[in-house]
């Protein structure tokens, strides 16, 4: 029972910042749910402090991945937030902070897969934009990510035990109900909104004539990088006035067209979007693909590959192209395509930001997220069942702080 006088709350847990996502989640929810108090944990900032814990599980990563998870920071992160043992870790710190005032939660809205923030007795809801079995669908494979049955069971324990899982794109909706065997009553598609905010004013309608082919991204090989700058080399060859801007990492180039900029703030991007007469996101994986919506946001066609989220957030021939990833001459073609008819690029431009205004606006993600745990929740008032197995049984995992 919630104790009288005490404000409804709601916890929302995160590991770290989710390419700027977990903020906007939490406005909306904030918002929706504007009668509760929205209690924010990142398991990340309370894991930083625990040195003994990073030390142990940085062996516990080499030791289930192997030793090439050491070679680029890019999987020494990815890999470290993917052990069974930091899983645990990270749920059981959870638990030992919340756990006795678990009542005082209307429900838990976690985001990403990466650990479990379920409490005794309460709704929890997880949104997510992938899963470590969503990496099948992939033609390029990093085999490494499979090597841990045990985090494989963590997670599909955890999408199990959720009173929903709200996705971000529909193919890992059908992931969750194909690898994993959830109840696809039980998982939606609420989409991903833009974090870059398009200029309040109309950017240059002349741009699509400019030749500005723009890519943001900062994992450089995995967005497809290299393919790009071969790519470019072609595209070079027949329209001698274009040129390629590289924001977000710095790869090595002597292309005299070819501008790397690196790291730019969030609210720096806009500015590139606008002087752009067509953005390229060439991934090899790629989960949702928020610089595509973002470009499209801001009125750009969009080149890329027909994997993960890109291939439905880009509509092929009405906001943009799909090609095959890693295939340099197929993007380069593609790229000449459009720019080569520039009325072309114009109206795919204002489909896609038709389209993004439409379905990836964080205000529509908010109305959708809103509706379907109001509805969750409702379901489970209704229902007047017993307890499930899981709530009456409910113990701290074992390997956490508590066990």
């Amino acid at each position: 029972m919630r104790r009288a006088g005490r404000r409804r709350r709601i916890l929302f847990a995160q590991l770290g910042p989710f390419s700027h996502t977990n903020e906007a989640l939490r406005q909306q929810v904030a918002r929706r749910f504007g009668n509760h108090e929205v209690v924010v944990f990142d398991v990340k900032d309370e894991i930083r402090r625990r040195y003994d814990q990073i030390a142990a599980n940085l062996l516990v990563s080499v030791a289930t991945y192997g030793p090439s998870i050491l070679r680029s920071q890019a999987d020494r992160h990815a890999f470290f937030f993917r052990t069974p043992y930091l899983f645990r870790k990270l749920s059981g710190i959870i638990r030992e902070r919340f756990a006795q005032e678990a009542d005082s939660f209307d429900f838990v809205l976690q985001t990403q897969g990466l650990f479990n923030a379920a409490l005794p007795g309460r709704p929890l809801f997880v949104y997510t934009d992938h899963t470590i079995l969503s990496n099948r669908e992939y033609a390029v494979q990093d085999e490494r990510i499979f090597l841990s049955n045990e985090f494989l069971d963590l997670e599909r324990a955890l999408y199990h035990r959720a009173e929903k899982v709200l996705v971000s794109v529909s193919h890992v909706r059908r992931t969750l109900t194909r690898e994993y065997g959830c109840d696809p009553d039980r998982v939606a598609t609420v989409f991903i909104g833009a974090n870059v905010e398009p200029l309040p004013h109309a950017p240059d309608p002349r741009r699509h004539a400019a030749g500005k082919i723009l890519f943001v991204g900062i994992e450089w090989e995995r967005k497809g990088g290299p393919a790009l700058l071969a790519a470019f080399e072609r595209v070079a060859e027949r329209f001698p006035e274009a040129s390629l801007t590289i924001a977000g990492c710095a790869p090595a180039t002597t292309h005299p067209r070819i501008t790397t900029i690196g790291r730019v703030p969030r609210q720096d991007l806009a500015p590139h979007f606008a002087e752009a007469s067509v953005f390229c996101m060439p991934s090899l994986v790629e989960p949702a693909g928020i610089a595509a919506v973002e470009a499209m946001a801001a009125g750009l066609p969009v080149v890329a590959t027909e994997v993960g989220g890109l291939a439905e957030i880009v509509l092929p021939d009405r906001t943009g192209l799909l090609v095959p990833p890693n295939d340099a001459e197929a993007l380069g073609n593609a790229l000449c395509t459009i720019l080569a008819n520039p009325d072309r690029a114009r109206a795919m431009g204002q489909a896609g930001r038709a389209r993004a205004m439409d379905l990836f606006r964080w205000d529509a993600v908010g109305t959708k997220l809103e509706r379907e745990i109001q509805m969750s929740l409702a379901i489970r008032q209704a229902s007047q069942m017993d307890p499930p197995a899981w709530e009456r049984d409910f113990a701290l995992p074992s390997g956490s702080p508590n066990g």
